[in-house]
């Protein structure tokens, strides 16, 4: 038995990351900033032979740049955990080993900080996903074993509950945080293997869930989210899937096993339902980041876009064609753009995007074989299921997709 405990407790700190030791590594090139907003034209097309193939998945994803740097210092990051935004689109992003939140504009300007570290009361200590709904954003107090709750306007201190247990409103290293459409706070109870929700004042109302790989069962549940019809989704880390229930925990289905092909997972910890309806998930493991329907089927994934390789992505945030992940090595938040669409045999879409540098990629598709990407222009070159072009201000560019049976 001492043995098998140990065996799950490395297997934990892989999975979730919660090293205490800070990361040691020189700061990234200069690249603070986002690329210039400069457009280009796309132009996407699928032949099939026989003719009439119907519904090949495309995506098309470029790295636009990034924001912050190891440090301490405003804008700066060590380990940012998770991202988020308000109504007036700023963005709040947990900065892990700092102990603290950071508030940033829409271009990524520094605002503010709040919360600050420590053990006491009203202090962060390594904290994880946030949540924000309306003025207030939920922390997920990971260290503190709590949920605090801070006022997005002046960063003052709200409200926080929890403390270290397994009885009901206690927590066990809680990672994960949400808000529901019902305004219900959702927690992932990551040690404790469950879900636990309260109002926003912390008053406990359910929970569901225990250790294992059942139907209800969880290993280590990491991020949730929300999809538009109220369905919750939880980043089931040790077992490898996505699981969905509704809000009051009834299970509705998984999807996901171990591995590192298309649809299967390495230590899955981020979840986000885009405003796209689609679903995308980091691997701590698997280094990349996947989008696929909010059935589980696979559309597509990038681990490097543009030359920029990205390292245990966590948290993750959809704002249109605009995807933010944190990076937990590089400690800086990446942002790519990026759009898919489903065409038929002999079909095309053309697609209006900002300049840069593009995996454009097919969904692999049962009973048929890829057989390459032509391009007019922007100096193509074969990737697999697709092709990298440039996009560069004002070009057009035409690629068609080849299909056979």
């Amino acid at each position: 038995r001492f043995i098998r405990v140990l065996a799950m407790i490395g297997v934990l700190a892989l999975a979730l990351m919660l090293a205490s030791a800070a990361v040691a590594q020189d700061a990234p090139p200069a690249q603070d900033a986002c690329s210039a907003a400069t457009t280009a034209t796309l132009t996407l097309g699928v032949t099939t032979t026989p003719a009439g193939g119907q519904g090949f998945w495309l995506t098309a994803v470029s790295f636009q740049g990034f924001w912050g740097r190891f440090g301490k210092g405003n804008g700066q990051f060590r380990q940012p955990r998770d991202v988020d935004r308000d109504a007036a689109g700023n963005i709040y992003v947990s900065d892990h080993r700092n102990s603290r939140v950071q508030k940033l504009s829409s271009t990524g300007t520094f605002l503010a900080s709040i919360g600050q570290a420590g053990r006491g009361a009203h202090k962060l200590l390594r904290p994880n996903a946030i949540a924000v709904s309306g003025n207030l954003v939920f922390v997920a107090n990971t260290d503190n074993q709590r949920i605090t709750v801070f006022n997005t306007t002046n960063g003052a201190f709200v409200r926080e509950w929890g403390s270290q247990g397994t009885a009901d409103g206690q927590f066990d290293r809680p990672n994960g945080v949400a808000v529901g459409p019902d305004n219900n706070v959702y927690v992932a109870d990551t040690f404790n293997h469950r879900i636990q929700v309260f109002t926003q004042e912390g008053v406990f109302l359910r929970k569901w869930g225990s250790l294992g790989s059942g139907d209800n069962q969880m290993r280590f549940p990491a991020h949730l989210d929300f999809d538009s019809a109220g369905n919750l989704y939880v980043a089931d880390s040790n077992n490898n899937r996505i699981v969905v229930t509704d809000a009051n925990g009834v299970f509705l289905r998984k999807f996901g096993v171990s591995g590192t092909n298309p649809g299967q997972f390495r230590v899955p910890v981020g979840v986000e339902v885009g405003p796209d309806g689609f679903l995308y998930v980091s691997e701590a493991f698997g280094n990349r980041i996947q989008k696929l329907t909010t059935n589980g089927v696979y559309i597509a994934h990038w681990s490097e876009a543009g030359n920029a390789a990205i390292s245990r992505p966590n948290g993750l945030l959809v704002v249109g064609d605009r995807l933010y992940a944190t990076d937990l090595d590089a400690s800086r938040i990446q942002v790519y753009t990026q759009i898919s669409g489903a065409l038929n045999g002999g079909g095309q879409q053309a697609l209006t995007l900002p300049a840069g540098t593009y995996n454009v990629t097919q969904a692999p598709k049962a009973g048929w074989t890829f057989d390459g990407a032509t391009c007019s222009g922007g100096n193509p070159t074969p990737i697999t299921w697709g092709a990298r072009l440039t996009l560069a201000d004002g070009a057009s560019v035409n690629c068609t997709f080849a299909n056979h049976q």
